[in-house]
């Protein structure tokens, strides 16, 4: 027995030591609700477990542009819901004016209210907006632009299809043209006699010609009559030009009698514009850009590309480039609404929406002055509603899109919170059983530290003997 090392005691408070370390982590698991609290508990654990906790933070983020970008959309189809309504009512009253019960003063009415329809497309498409952002005046489209720079126009539309970015080449062999018309401008002294009354036609729309009118007031009634056909007269030279450019555009003017056939210098002759000729560019038996599916339409001096997959480029060259040279496209990436819907970089969804104004649908110029300018309207109109009806399509696909996507994330979100749980989550029941345990032995050590102190009193019995 020895009196200045009291080795049981200190074997005792060692492992009272160890026991009241084990006691106070037990009591921090319990207390916090996680076995991993700080990074030496599981050095290994904690590093996954904050690598994946990232990972849940960005999904739930993710989840959330996915529902901003379905807001998006609906708020886009909302609005194009109501462009379908006015294309309706256009075409109603198209329909309307095609039936030559209605004189030329119903179809002024008529056609100011397509007129206002117009300005009302023109106006939601500029006004449709998510947060600042236009939805629907073609920012929201990819991006081209043309070389050699001008005032030409590049739209392009994916419906169904893909447009990748690159160079595309087309070659324009000759330019689109206006049709273009003579007549003779009359004399302010000119009067109208009473053989030379009668009716001027042009384009199927009839000025009636009275005795007794100033050349002023026919040229006026002539050129007013042409403007609501989509013709223009110049007053100085006489010379009639369409509004529009392509093989559908036409003059025709003509008098009913020799005399004023004479005095206006018109025989009823028809004039049409011309479309323009165009090809792809070839490089060694290679078309530049586009697959050799793709076709080519042109209508006057707008040209379209269309391709099986459902791409369409839409390209308006200038009416007066005059040069006949190969021009290259370059279609950029920039342009669509970039959506992120993962947690990682590239994990993105591409949303286009393509522009809605009344010049893009083709429906900047109609007219429903005769039967056959209102059956031509009609015509456009029905194209004009099967392209929105193109885009509404392609937003509601993008919109299961994003459902499916939600759900996606939603379930990788669940799995790995289920993963972090089990990494860093106390169970309960297990360690309230560690903690019973530890706080026993506690107290049974603290007992043998008291019992292990008391032994060196036996030696003072030695020295009373």
């Amino acid at each position: 027995m020895r009196l200045n090392h009291n080795a049981l005691a200190y074997t005792a408070n060692n492992n009272l030591n160890t026991i009241n370390n084990n006691l106070t982590k037990s009591m921090e698991r319990l207390s916090s609700g996680y076995k991993i609290n700080k990074s030496s508990d599981d050095p290994a654990a904690k590093a996954i477990s904050q690598r994946m906790k990232a990972q849940i933070r960005g999904l739930d983020r993710a989840t959330d542009n996915a529902n901003d970008g379905i807001s998006v959309i609906q708020t886009a189809e909302g609005a194009l819901d109501e462009v379908h309504s006015i294309l309706q009512r256009m075409r109603e009253l198209a329909v309307q004016a095609a039936n030559d019960t209605f004189d030329e003063t119903d179809r002024d009415a008529i056609q100011a209210e397509i007129d206002q329809l117009e300005d009302e497309l023109d106006r939601v498409s500029d006004t449709t907006e998510f947060n600042g952002r236009k939805l629907l005046n073609g920012e929201l489209n990819k991006k081209g632009y043309v070389d050699p720079v001008n005032s030409d126009k590049v739209s392009i539309f994916e419906i169904g299809g893909d447009i990748d970015p690159g160079e595309y080449g087309i070659k324009i062999t000759s330019n689109g043209t206006q049709a273009e018309d003579v007549m003779s401008i009359l004399g302010a002294g000119v009067t109208i006699t009473k053989e030379q009354a009668g009716a001027v036609t042009i384009n199927g729309l009839s000025v009636a010609i009275t005795e007794g009118m100033t050349g002023d007031e026919v040229n006026e009634r002539i050129r007013d009559a042409a403007s609501k056909v989509g013709v223009d007269l110049d007053l100085t030279s006489g010379k009639l030009s369409t509004q529009e450019y392509g093989s559908k555009q036409y003059i025709c003017i003509d008098a009913s009698n020799d005399e004023l056939k004479a005095l206006l210098g018109v025989d009823g002759t028809e004039e049409r514009g011309t479309d323009a000729q165009v090809d792809f560019v070839d490089n060694g038996g290679k078309r530049v850009g586009f697959k050799d599916t793709a076709t080519i339409d042109a209508q006057g001096n707008r040209i379209t590309i269309t391709d099986k997959n459902g791409f369409k480029m839409v390209y308006d060259a200038a009416p007066d480039s005059g040069a006949i040279d190969p021009v290259n496209i370059t279609v950029l990436s920039a342009g669509p609404l970039v959506l992120q819907v993962g947690n990682n970089e590239g994990q993105t969804f591409n949303v286009n929406i393509t522009k809605t104004t009344a010049e893009s649908l083709e429906l900047s110029h109609i007219n429903i002055y005769t039967h056959e300018y209102a059956n031509k309207a009609i015509e456009k109109i029905d194209a004009a509603i099967s392209k929105i009806s193109g885009v509404r399509s392609s937003l509601g696909a993008y919109q299961n899109r994003l459902d499916y996507t939600i759900t996606n994330l939603e379930t990788a979100n669940e799995n790995l919170t289920g993963a972090v749980s089990r990494i860093q989550d106390t169970d309960m029941a297990e360690e309230i059983t560690e903690y019973t345990q530890q706080n026993v032995l506690s107290q049974s050590a603290l007992q043998m530290l008291t019992k292990s102190n008391a032994r060196p009193e036996g030696l003072l019995q030695l020295f009373q003997r």
